[in-house]
């Protein structure tokens, strides 16, 4: 304390002046000065150095402000009302640093940001450790998509009841928040039940969309039946062991290269089923037993999902029916499944398989 008697008198001589540099070099020392000695530092001792880093920090450029913010963003014992004014400050860049990471800020402090600044300050908000459920309600109530994602995303937030539907509303019409609010760990049975309804209202909407009331049976099926059936990892059609095996292979093969369709079709042309399914899997991201259940699944359509959501073309799937059906598919079927493949996205198979493992990571009962 005694270093910090010794420049009063000089610190009120630069503060007076209009010399931004000596502001700047002067903030900086002490500055230096608090980091040295905060571990010894009680509150009182804190609340001296607050007064003076905050009078020099005042109205200098916002370069000097971004630097002391990021400075202070992750000290225990950082001066208050220094991180409060930095916390408020119109620039995104300086308050950035203090409203995601400092621990100095109180509630209050979090919940008056969020209720007087833009979208920029309430997404650095949106990404701290921890946030209560006052805060995080304001957040979704005047958060944009970007802002209303990261905090659903943020393992650390808490949501009232209110808050927690309000953003299962929003995930009606936003299906990357709802893939954010599946992953959320903790959910209770009435929140699993509302984020499986809303999925499955998205996959029967545009399924109907693109594919007609020619395929309803195939839309139902999809919503009520094929999604279980795909995630069904007791389905005794699946032969583990060998799956197993051609997991291996195949991730062992995509280390030296990038796995890609032609050596599916190489791999089913050569009649290695297994080794194709597991590749499938490794390239569309999707659970090799999801993927094994589609391939001998009673009917074509769960197969017909697999492989658009992977983005591969119709020649594969029809050579995957071939080898289904162990023999060429009669001309009904394979017309059939080639106006669906025309007109299913590459998006909505995605949704369908998504909504397949959610089905699976929630629990094959759980409200379901």
């Amino acid at each position: 304390m005694v270093a910090l008697i010794s420049v009063m008198d000089e610190i009120d001589d630069i503060v007076s002046s209009a010399d931004a540099r000596r502001r700047t070099a002067m903030l900086r020392k002490i500055t230096n000065l608090f980091l040295e000695k905060a571990p010894e530092l009680d509150e009182e001792r804190v609340g001296a150095f607050d007064e003076v880093i905050l009078r020099l920090a005042r109205n200098l450029e916002f370069r000097a402000r971004i630097e002391l913010s990021e400075r202070l963003a992750d000290q225990a014992m950082a001066p208050r009302q220094v991180v409060r004014d930095l916390a408020f400050d119109d620039e995104v860049a300086v308050a950035a640093p203090v409203l995601a990471r400092s621990r100095r800020l109180s509630e209050d402090d979090l919940v008056a940001v969020a209720n007087s600044k833009g979208q920029e300050h309430l997404l650095a908000l949106s990404r701290r450790v921890s946030l209560s459920a006052r805060v995080t309600d304001v957040l979704i109530d005047r958060g944009d998509t970007v802002v209303v994602r990261s905090v659903a995303d943020n393992d650390g937030a808490r949501f009232s009841e209110r808050g927690f539907s309000t953003l299962l509303e929003r995930a009606r019409a936003d299906s990357a928040l709802q893939e954010v609010l599946e992953a959320r760990r903790h959910l209770s049975p009435e929140q699993v039940s509302k984020l499986v309804e809303i999925a499955r209202e998205r996959v029967r909407e545009t399924l109907q969309d693109e594919l007609g009331q020619r395929m309803q049976r195939a839309i139902d099926s999809v919503v009520e039946d094929l999604a279980r059936r795909m995630a069904d990892t007791d389905a005794p059609e699946v032969a583990k062991a060998d799956l197993a095996g051609s997991v291996d292979f195949v991730r062992a093969r995509a280390r030296t290269r990038k796995l890609e369709e032609r050596d599916v079709v190489e791999w089913l042309n050569r009649n290695r089923i297994e080794d194709a399914l597991a590749a499938i899997a490794h390239i569309g991201a999707i659970p090799v037993e999801m993927v094994a259940n589609a391939y001998h699944a009673p009917d074509w359509e769960a197969l017909l999902f697999v492989v658009r959501a992977t983005d591969f073309t119709w020649a594969t799937l029809k050579l995957l029916l071939t080898k289904k059906a162990g023999r060429t598919p009669p001309l009904e079927l394979t017309q059939a499944a080639f106006e669906s493949f025309e007109k299913l996205s590459v998006q909505s198979a995605q949704r369908v398989l998504r909504f397949a493992a959610a089905r699976e990571r929630f629990g094959r009962d759980g409200g379901m």
